[in-house]
């Protein structure tokens, strides 16, 4: 994964952000050890932004497209009012354990419900609105998360695409992924009915807000 800024300032930006719950060293510590590509966890600064997001607009109903084992669904949970309901996909029976397994070690593990199996089959069963929507997930079918999370996002509400960037290959796509990837950026960008900003933040997150229908230009 591409390196934005130098490791030392990297590590100065974490060391003055608000410290995290030690559940969430436990699952970087479990990754680490035990997943063959531990860099998909999705980290500590994308975490504490997806949650600043989460408090600002007040995210009831969270969508998350990608479990991984599960540490922003976590730290989406964890920023949710009293109420709030978490639903993420994830298509690996092991990995969907690995967040079962986490969100029953603290209280806001009861807002996550797992969904198991392909992400587009299951969001056909979550018709929404939601609040927020993150994906983070295989990167071949990007554009069509984007479709089905715009679909089922309330207006005012969030949009947020992880790996945005993907290691800088977006500038010169050379394989599906990485198409894919820069297909989705192009979907948001060019959507009337969204106003986004891609951020360099660690591998690239794309914000998206889902303008209301009477702040829509005609």
């Amino acid at each position: 994964m591409l390196n934005l800024i130098p490791d030392d300032l990297a590590a100065y930006c974490r060391d003055h952000s608000t410290p995290e719950a030690p559940i969430y060293r436990e699952i970087t510590a479990y990754t680490r050890d035990s997943e063959e590509l531990p860099q998909m966890l999705s980290g500590p600064e994308v975490g504490a932004l997806l949650q600043l997001l989460v408090r600002l607009i007040g995210a009831r109903q969270i969508l998350e497209i990608g479990a991984f084992t599960g540490y922003s669904a976590l730290k989406l949970a964890e920023a949710q009012p009293t109420g709030g309901e978490v639903h993420t996909c994830e298509i690996d029976p092991g990995h969907a354990a690995t967040v079962r397994r986490f969100a029953g070690k603290v209280p806001w593990g009861a807002n996550i419900q797992v969904h198991e199996g392909p992400a587009l089959q299951t969001l056909e069963t979550l018709p929404g609105p939601f609040d927020l929507v993150f994906i983070d997930a295989d990167k071949a079918n990007y554009p069509a998360y984007v479709l089905a999370g715009k679909q089922r996002l309330r207006p005012g509400g969030m949009l947020v695409l992880d790996n945005a960037l993907w290691s800088g290959r977006v500038l010169n796509p050379q394989d599906d992924a990485t198409r894919a990837i820069a297909e989705a950026n192009r979907l948001i960008r060019d959507d009337p009915e969204l106003n986004s900003l891609l951020l360099p933040v660690r591998d690239g997150l794309m914000l998206a807000w889902k303008i209301p229908a009477d702040e829509v230009a005609g």
